[in-house]
């Protein structure tokens, strides 16, 4: 007569196991972080909106929304962007943008604005790692409240058209 001896599942040897774990762990982290933060800051820009409005007509600092699209492999999504003005005609500009519907990238990039345009031309330029494909430039303007800009890197290009948010 057989008994019945339970099956042992193949186990994982530890020093295998910690690498393993770190980086699923690392990967989480990558996917779940850093967008809080810009979804908070959003969120008090909305509401300081409401009460300086009149000022953004001759800034290119305050929220705006709209989409990016790549023109290199027709990649695209939303996008979101908070701009901070610093001194010197240098601004910062913190991107959220959305891929694939699930996916979302935080980042910031530095510009400066030529104060003698009307236009309120700009440009800047950002190292996103190696994973997001290395250095992008950044150009662009703004006029009648419509954000225009493209983006260069080696393997990748393309624009981000945006609005104040609410403006139809």
């Amino acid at each position: 007569m057989l008994k019945d001896t339970p099956t042992r599942l193949p186990s994982i040897p530890r020093r295998k196991a910690f690498p393993i774990a770190a980086l699923i762990l690392w990967v989480l982290v990558l996917f779940t972080s850093g967008c809080g933060g810009f979804h908070r800051a959003w969120n008090q820009q909305q509401v300081r909106n409401s009460t300086v409005n009149h000022r953004q007509e001759t800034s290119i600092a305050g929220a705006w929304t709209g989409h990016w699209e790549s023109t290199a492999n027709g990649h695209h999504g939303a996008l979101r962007c908070l701009i901070t003005a610093k001194e010197n005609h240098r601004y910062q500009a913190w991107y959220h943008a959305k891929y694939l519907k699930w996916f979302s990238y935080s980042y910031k990039v530095e510009m400066v604005v030529d104060p003698l345009d009307p236009l309120l031309t700009f440009h800047g330029q950002a190292d996103l790692g190696a994973l997001a494909g290395g250095e992008y430039q950044y150009k662009g303007s703004v006029s009648n409240q419509v954000f225009r800009a493209t983006y260069q890197a080696r393997k990748d290009h393309g624009i981000f058209q945006m609005e104040r948010p609410g403006k139809k």
